[in-house]
């Protein structure tokens, strides 16, 4: 009797395992494919607003999303790695250790990027003037400007000029890119949640190396629990930072959150699958 209840226990747990494993797939493939997404509206962008003349810091920080996210799913892989396909082979761990410390520290460098340039965009928004620029935008039709708005840019023509911004005065948020009101202040909130959400990931990233570092070392209390639950804090912030996309109706980038969430997830799983190992 109480081997039957053994045995449909654990057919029950290789089938929750086995879906847990196919969720977590199916991430990592939507992941690969937001991925090609940036990759080319990042591009569109790029040929929008620079030329041959513009400097690589330009061209890196046109591509500030894609190199994010390159080196995001670099950081996937590594830590699927150490806690899955490795997790269980100690001596094929030992083999790939140094290889995978370097790769990580390229991805760590790649996400360094992206706070660099958020950094540098916020110190570019204090600086700006937050006076209006008595500037009919018809008169920019032939400059080679931008209106923005939301982070949506027009350029300025004979035939949008006028239907733009007819009633406002104008402010502007880059050179040569020019925004109402209201598209100023909505510059500000963008340019924070950037900076805040970058620093918010960073956090939950270092929370779970360390937990990988511990948990190899055999520690899962204490010090373990205690990460499990600044990464929760970090996550909690990462969440209001979605919604706030959602809300903007930016809802690519509030999709790519609840995704990334959902890949940092089926690492924890990995971790909690080895913890329970551990722990027997």
């Amino acid at each position: 009797m109480n081997e039957g209840v053994n045995q449909d226990s654990s057919h029950k747990w290789l089938q929750w395992l086995s879906i847990g494993q196919g969720l977590k797939w199916c991430i990592y493939g939507v992941l690969a494919i937001n991925f090609l997404f940036y990759v080319f509206e990042e591009a569109d962008q790029a040929m929008l607003l620079l030329d041959a003349e513009s400097d690589w810091l330009a061209w890196s920080a046109a591509f500030k999303t894609t190199i994010d996210e390159l080196g995001w799913l670099g950081l996937l892989l590594a830590f699927e790695l150490e806690t899955y396909w490795l997790a269980n082979r100690s001596e094929a761990k030992r083999r790939v250790n140094v290889w995978l410390a370097g790769f990580r520290g390229v991805c760590y460098v790649l996400l360094a990027h992206t706070i660099l340039t958020n950094v540098n965009s916020a110190r570019e928004y204090l600086a700006l003037p937050a006076q209006p620029i008595a500037q009919d935008l018809c008169e920019l039709t032939d400059t080679d400007s931008f209106y923005r708005f939301n982070l949506d840019y027009q350029s300025i023509t004979e035939d949008n000029c006028a239907a733009l911004n007819p009633s406002e005065p104008n402010y502007r948020v880059e050179p040569g890119v020019l925004t109402s009101e209201k598209g100023f202040a909505v510059a500000g909130w963008h340019t924070w949640i950037d900076l805040q959400d970058a620093i918010a990931w960073i956090i939950v990233v270092l929370a779970i190396e360390l937990s990988v570092r511990l948990q190899n070392l055999g520690i899962t209390k204490g010090r373990f629990l205690m990460l499990a639950q600044v990464a929760r804090l970090g996550y909690g912030v990462l969440v209001l930072d979605g919604v706030f996309w959602l809300v903007m109706g930016h809802y690519l980038y509030a999709f790519d959150q609840a995704v990334w969430i959902g890949g940092f997830w089926a690492i924890e799983h990995n971790l909690k699958m080895r913890r329970s190992t551990l722990d027997r």
